[in-house]
Order: C-alpha cells, then structure tokens, then sequence
C-alpha cells in the first residue's frame, strides 16, 4: 500500500482518449509551474548581480572605511592617527588623501572635477586604484618635475581629448586676491595615468594627484590631510571594524564603513528584491490555480475509481495522498524543468552581452547576473509548497466521498 498511491497518482497524469483535456490541463500547469520558476530565478539573480556588481565597483572606487573630523577641520597629526588604527584588528592598511575641488581644462574644454590628494604607495594598499590603471603608470604622480602628474579617468580623458603624455591645466578655486581683482591660481600637469573604475561618475568626475603637489598647488603649509582611507581584512565585516575604530579615537572623530555611507541605495535594492520576488511568487501562485482545477476535474472523472478502491479497503487517507501527490509530481516536474530553464538563462546572461545597458546610468554596459545555489534552492522550496497546498483541499474532496452513493449512481 506504500507504494500504490504514487502509482494511481502517475496513472491519472498520463493521456487516455477519455481524459485529453485533464492531459492538457497537466501540461498547462507544469508550464505554469516552469515559467514561475524560471522568472523568479533569473530576475532575482539578476537584481543580486546588480547589487553585487555596483558594490564591488564603490568598494573598489573607494576604500572600506573613511575617517574624518566631525567638524570638517583637517587631521593634523594623520600619522599618529594611522599608526593607532593600523593596530585595530581587521585593519590592513592606511592611506591619508586631501579632498577638493579644480577645473581642469585644455585648449577647447574645461570641466569641474573633484581633485584627490595621495601618497601612491600608500593609496594603492587602501584601495583598489592601482588595479584600474588602464594607461599609464601611478608611480608617476610622485615624480617631482617641473610639470607634475595626474591620473584621470577615462571618460573625463575622452571629454578632454587627452591621452597619457598631453597637458592639462588645473585650475583652484582659491585664487588670489590682487590689485586687478581675483586671480584664479593655475598649474601645468601631465597626464601620467588613465584609470578606469567601471563606474560613470569616478570615471569623468574624479582625479588624482600626489598629495605633497596637491598642498603646493593649494599653498596649504600645514601637515593636515582631509581624512584617511582605511582598508580591511573583509569589506563584508568593515561596519563591525569602523565600530572598533571609532571607539579607539574617540571624539572627534569619525569613521565610517563603505555601506554606511551608500545605505539608502543599498536599502533600496534590497526592498526592490524583495518586492519582486513577492510579486513574481504570485505567478506560482496563479498556475497552482491550474492545480487545483486538475484534481477536482480528476476526482469528478475518477468517481468510479474512487468508489471501487474504497470497496477494496482504501482508507480516506489513501485516497488523499493519491491526489496530494498528484498535485505534487506538478508541482516538483515543472520545478526542475524550471531551474534547468533559469540556469540556462542566467548562464547565457552572463556568458553573452544579449543586452547593453547604458554605462553612464546603470555603472555597467551589460546585464549582471549572480548565480547562487540558496537562490534555486529557496524557489524550490517555495514553489513545491505552493504547489502541495493547492492539492490539500481538492484530495480532502477526494477523501470524503460516499462509495457507497457513487457505486449506486453508476
């Protein structure tokens, strides 16, 4: 007995010159069941290779944790500073870099940008700046030439027109005041290096340059630097690190992990994840509507052979899992041609650039996909759930009919 309800369960799934329309109703809700699937699959891949994607790239743009002044005033004593916050645990590396505002121009452009002063051997140990140097070397910004180096970005280099070897001029907005009126101060430098961070916004809006030509461009006399970039063992865990860190320094000042300072972004695409794996649940939901439609039509063309099983000694609980486990051959057929569905789009997703997206807008020229193994695992469950609570109510019908009156009405 075992084994006899899978078998009868099978039986009534298979196609009989009586019963084409339960067949078509079969293969409509394992459709149902596949596309659900499939869709949730790939769209919450998709929405977890964009999170992902975009984090990497802000990670890699910037360092893991920032730390600042709460009242905006330089760290004058940065070095003392650094060497306490290389001994908190997790820390593996400290770089210090001034922040501000130029216009860098050539002949026929000029364009405002934001100016980073770095010490290169440091900058290249906090962040991942030396592994985007596309064109060029960084070493170069610490030649201290007549004519210094900077490292632009790529898209600010096209806008320019410039490659590694042509001149730009930077120009402060801190000028001078002078008998005429204000005079703006202006510099010569060379382009040394050409990064490219795969964000947009870095790419045309950032540069870099050493800091001690930075603080001579400015006139800026003092050791202070704007803030100090703090990289760790593990971005995941830098919350937990800054934490350490501020507890270490104390007022005044401060330190902020890379999510923190990005939280409302992130905060969306988590509930925008959220929210489409709820709606596109619903899809499972609607094509178990199918289930249940089957059964009860099943359990209406199947009355003879309810009545005749309960003749022979078939409890009402047999006759329950007979149909259950018919809703759920359904339910777990079109989940795994489902998941080899999705696979299969996800992996030509990421192996093929089908579809080009806009760098400038979404950070990234293709569609990302991330695929994970709990992400195939948590629809599956969800859809086989889905799927074995619409069969309950039509198999409890089954259950409870009358052999008795069935065998008298045939």
């Amino acid at each position: 007995m075992a084994k006899i309800d899978g078998f009868i369960a099978f039986r009534y799934l298979k196609s009989k010159k009586s019963s084409k329309v339960l067949s078509f109703i079969s293969f409509i809700s394992i459709v149902g069941i596949v596309l659900g699937v499939a869709t949730l699959i790939v769209v919450t891949s998709v929405l977890t290779g964009f999170s992902e994607n975009l984090k990497e790239k802000i990670v890699g743009a910037n360092s893991h944790i920032v730390i600042n002044k709460l009242d905006g005033t330089p760290i004058e004593n940065w070095k003392k500073i650094s060497k306490k916050v290389e001994k908190v645990d997790g820390v593996v590396a400290v770089a210090p870099f001034i922040m501000s505002q130029v216009l860098v121009s050539t002949k026929d452009v000029v364009n405002g940008v934001a100016v980073k002063g770095i010490i290169p051997e440091l900058e290249v140990k906090a962040t991942n700046l030396g592994k985007f140097i596309k064109q060029g070397d960084l070493k170069s910004l610490s030649d201290n030439s007549t004519k210094p180096y900077i490292a632009i970005g790529k898209e600010l280099a096209n806008t320019l027109g410039v490659v590694v070897g042509d001149d730009v001029v930077l120009i402060s907005p801190f000028g001078k005041k002078g008998p005429f009126g204000f005079t703006p101060i202006m510099k010569h430098f060379r382009v040394g290096a050409i990064f490219d961070t795969g964000m947009y916004e870095y790419n045309n809006s950032l540069i870099f340059v050493d800091l001690n030509v930075l603080k001579n461009f400015f006139k800026i006399k003092r050791e202070g630097v704007s803030g100090l970039s703090v990289k760790t063992i593990d971005f995941n865990k830098s919350g937990e690190i800054a934490v350490n860190i501020q507890a270490k320094l104390g007022f005044p000042y401060w330190a902020r992990d890379w999510l923190s300072m990005n939280r409302n972004l992130f905060s969306a695409l988590k509930l925008e994840k959220a929210a489409m794996f709820v709606i596109l649940t619903l899809i499972v939901v609607v094509a178990s509507f199918n289930i249940i439609s089957l059964i009860t039509m099943t359990v209406k063309d199947k009355r003879k052979d309810i009545a005749i099983l309960r003749s022979f000694g078939a409890n009402q609980k047999l006759i329950r899992k007979i149909f259950v486990k018919q809703g759920l051959f359904i339910g777990i057929v079109g989940t795994i041609i489902g998941d080899i569905l999705g696979y299969l789009i996800c992996f030509i997703l990421e192996k093929y650039k089908i579809i080009s997206l806009p760098e400038d807008i979404y950070y990234m020229d293709r569609i990302p996909v991330k695929i994970m193994p709990e992400v195939f695992i948590i629809v599956s469950i969800c859809a086989v759930i889905i799927t074995y609570f619409s069969s309950i109510y039509p198999a409890k019908q089954a259950a409870k009919l009358d052999p008795v009156e069935l065998l008298r009405n045939e």
